[in-house]
């Protein structure tokens, strides 16, 4: 998989809180997933948390309202290869396990920002 450009679009920076926002949204509803994703920010891509409820986006480091999740994933080029997702259940599971909001997976998320060359070579590799 080649990465996408990084012009041209909304760029991120690494937000710590995005983790434990997501955390408030999941334990309010029990159809939330929560997301962690590499997305474009910095010099090259920054790991981030938000939640999501059918086709809604629930990201609380940008705004307490619910935001369209094509239209997000569009804003920010969020990528399905980036991505990984945790049902309710696994997201408090893996919370309780490690006593952290996430990232929980340490090998596809080894720093908070990272170059996109390093990034494609990390995807290559995996």
């Amino acid at each position: 998989m080649q990465l996408i450009e990084l012009t041209g679009r909304v760029a991120m920076r690494f937000r710590e809180q995005s983790f434990a926002a997501a955390l408030e949204i999941c334990s309010e509803n029990e159809k939330a997933q929560v997301v962690h994703a590499w997305i474009p920010g910095g010099s090259g891509f920054v790991v981030h948390a938000w939640a999501e409820i059918e086709d809604a986006v629930y990201d609380l480091t940008q705004t307490n309202d619910p935001l369209v999740r094509t239209e997000y994933y569009e804003q920010h080029n969020v990528h399905e290869a980036l991505v990984r997702r945790y049902d309710r259940v696994e997201f408090f599971t893996l919370v309780a396990e490690t006593g952290s909001f996430g990232p929980f997976d340490r090998d596809f998320f080894f720093a908070n920002e990272v170059s996109a060359d390093v990034l494609q070579q990390k995807i290559e590799h995996t």
